[in-house]
């Protein structure tokens, strides 16, 4: 690599860390995120493990110093057996670690997530560099990862999402190393125990991960032929499934299964009785509508239309005049007239069509990216970088394959969510890149057509970012009728110290009824004490219960009997 080369790749990295960076913290723990925080406290929800504090037998109060009594590794089992599923252990007990040293602020909890995107950024960049022999390409990659507002979302989730998709993009460039290191007759051996464990540490981050690493044996299985090879993957896969297999059978991990029927059953009663866009029966109409919200997700060059596409007649006439623009692109010989007849089809969009112009524009440029894709495929149809090609486009594909699978036997939609094809996302970015490579070596001046249609998409996903910074991002991950506050427990946390004085009560509310943890154990909730307790300082000596009466505030009960509200959560409203 060339010295500019190297400045380029350091600024795109700067890029992308202040578009991850900005409003990091500014918006309150919301739901999955603050399992994440509990489980790497070693706590469990409604405080099965914290009948020495608030969850005592026969005692109301506790203070935080009791509440943060010393807890193991038996806690973390407890922890994550009952909120998580026993999935994501290596992502939370790692951020145990992390907030050890760092803190418990929304901004400490969510920015791992940072670092590991910033790292995916540097693995696509070394992928597309190594395996398709291009820096430029591969700065290309990386300014696409860099701006990518799925990206961009994900690094603000305090959850394990971030650190998978980093994993996943590593165990494939290891898969890809070790395939041509052996192939040159290396002896790779260091990076098959690599590959193992990067396999492991991806299924003890979420196992819905288990698609990409079938797809990878699917692509050794077609274009491996070195024995060496295939005896080498088959010891580092020992790696994984040993460890998974230890997991499965520790406290934290052996009620995955069953608490993964009971969430089904869950889901299928809710499709069923209170279905809404993104939780219904799984019919073919149900998941074709469904999945559209995926795909439109999963690749930088769709952001953001599923919100915005509407009306049969508008995605008929863009369809129609992409389709003509394409095969007109094909028979015409005359140069002026082939630019003449991209940029009449890019016109028809955008002035037939009655809302969201500039996004149909963008549909029309994907359904061209398709068309591009196929003929990349099919003129590389002789060349050893075709099978490269396709296994990308295995990557891509077979995930949503597999999530329509999984939806149609759950038989709810549920896990049709862009999170759970997260870890395809890099590849598709590979993807997108080689096409607008396509594109720019075109020998016709009409690719100045599609490359304005391009920019159109990359001034749309700038929307896209300042909604995220906003809190009104698409449905990544979640989404708020309204932007959240401030974390509304560190707000109490902070006002409680600011007006606590020896003989006062702080009196927190419950919420709703909890499942109890044993028969002395009351049956109301504890959590907006827990979550509140995460913030005050932990050998403090601060005199405090749940006050069942009350659901919706937490009321500082002076010495004299005088009380503060200290806030009110007016139901669900801050409840994130």
């Amino acid at each position: 690599m060339k010295k500019y080369q190297y400045l380029i790749l350091a600024s795109i990295l700067m890029l992308a860390f202040f578009l991850r960076f900005h409003n990091i913290g500014e918006h309150g723990l919301a739901g999955d995120e603050k399992y994440s925080l509990f489980v790497s406290q070693f706590t469990s929800y409604e405080g099965n493990n914290q009948k020495d504090s608030v969850r005592k037998p026969k005692n109301p109060y506790f203070t935080p110093q009791e509440f943060w009594s010393k807890k193991d590794y038996h806690d973390f089992f407890d922890s994550i057996a009952r909120l998580d599923t026993g999935n994501g252990a290596l992502y939370t007990y790692s951020l145990h670690y992390w907030t050890s040293a760092f803190g418990l602020s929304d901004q400490s909890l969510r920015f791992p997530s940072l670092i590991f995107n910033l790292l995916t950024i540097l693995v696509i960049f070394a992928f597309v560099k190594t395996h398709f022999q291009s820096v430029r390409l591969a700065l290309l990659a990386s300014f696409l990862a860099a701006i990518s507002p799925f990206y961009i979302n994900y690094s603000q989730v305090a959850r394990n999402y971030a650190l998978l998709y980093f994993l996943s993009i590593l165990a494939t460039h290891l898969l890809l190393l070790i395939i041509k290191k052996e192939e040159k007759a290396e002896k790779p051996f260091g990076y098959y125990l690599l590959y193992g464990l990067t396999v492991l540490a991806c299924e003890l981050c979420h196992f819905s991960t288990f698609p990409l690493f079938f797809i990878h044996g699917l692509y050794v299985v077609f274009h491996v032929r070195v024995l060496r090879t295939w005896i080498g993957l088959s010891l580092s896969m020992i790696i994984p499934l040993i460890g998974v297999i230890l997991w499965l059978k520790s406290d934290g991990g052996k009620w995955l299964f069953d608490y993964v029927q009971n969430s089904v059953k869950t889901y299928n009663y809710l499709a069923q009785n209170s279905p809404d866009e993104y939780l219904s029966v799984a019919t073919v109409k149900n998941i074709a509508r469904q999945i559209r919200h995926v795909i439109s997700c999963a690749f930088i060059s769709s952001e953001g239309l599923y919100l915005h596409l509407s009306g049969l007649r508008n995605t008929l006439l863009t369809i129609v005049a992409s389709l003509a623009g394409i095969i007109g692109f094909i028979l015409i010989k005359s140069e002026k007239l082939k630019i003449a007849l991209c940029t009449s089809m890019a016109i028809i969009i955008l002035v037939f069509c009655t809302v969201a112009k500039m996004q149909f524009l963008v549909l029309g440029l994907n359904i061209t990216l398709l068309f591009i894709l196929i003929n990349l495929i099919w003129k590389n149809r002789k060349k050893a970088e075709n099978k490269l090609i396709l296994f990308l486009l295995s990557l891509v594909v077979l995930p949503f394959v597999f999530l329509i699978f999984f939806s149609w036997q759950d038989g709810n939609t549920f896990r049709i969510m862009p999170r759970y094809v997260g870890y395809s996302y890099s590849f598709g970015i590979i993807l997108v890149t080689l096409l607008i490579k396509e594109i720019w070596y075109f020998k016709s001046n009409a690719k100045y057509v599609l490359l304005t249609m391009c920019c159109v998409q990359f001034y749309l996903l700038t929307g896209i970012i300042q909604n995220i910074w906003l809190d009104n991002p698409p449905r990544y991950f979640m989404s708020f009728a309204e932007p959240r506050k401030n974390n509304p427990y560190q707000l109490v946390a902070s006002k409680i110290l600011q007006n606590y004085a020896e003989g006062d009560t702080v009196l927190y509310s419950n919420h709703q009824d909890a499942t109890p943890g044993g028969k002395d154990i009351p049956s109301f909730s504890v959590v907006d004490a827990q979550l509140t307790n995460f913030y005050l300082p932990k050998n403090s000596q601060i005199n405090q219960r749940v006050n069942q009466q009350e659901p919706e505030k937490i009321i500082l009960k002076k010495k004299n009997g005088t009380e503060i509200i200290l806030f009110d959560f007016e139901g669900v409203r801050f409840r994130y």
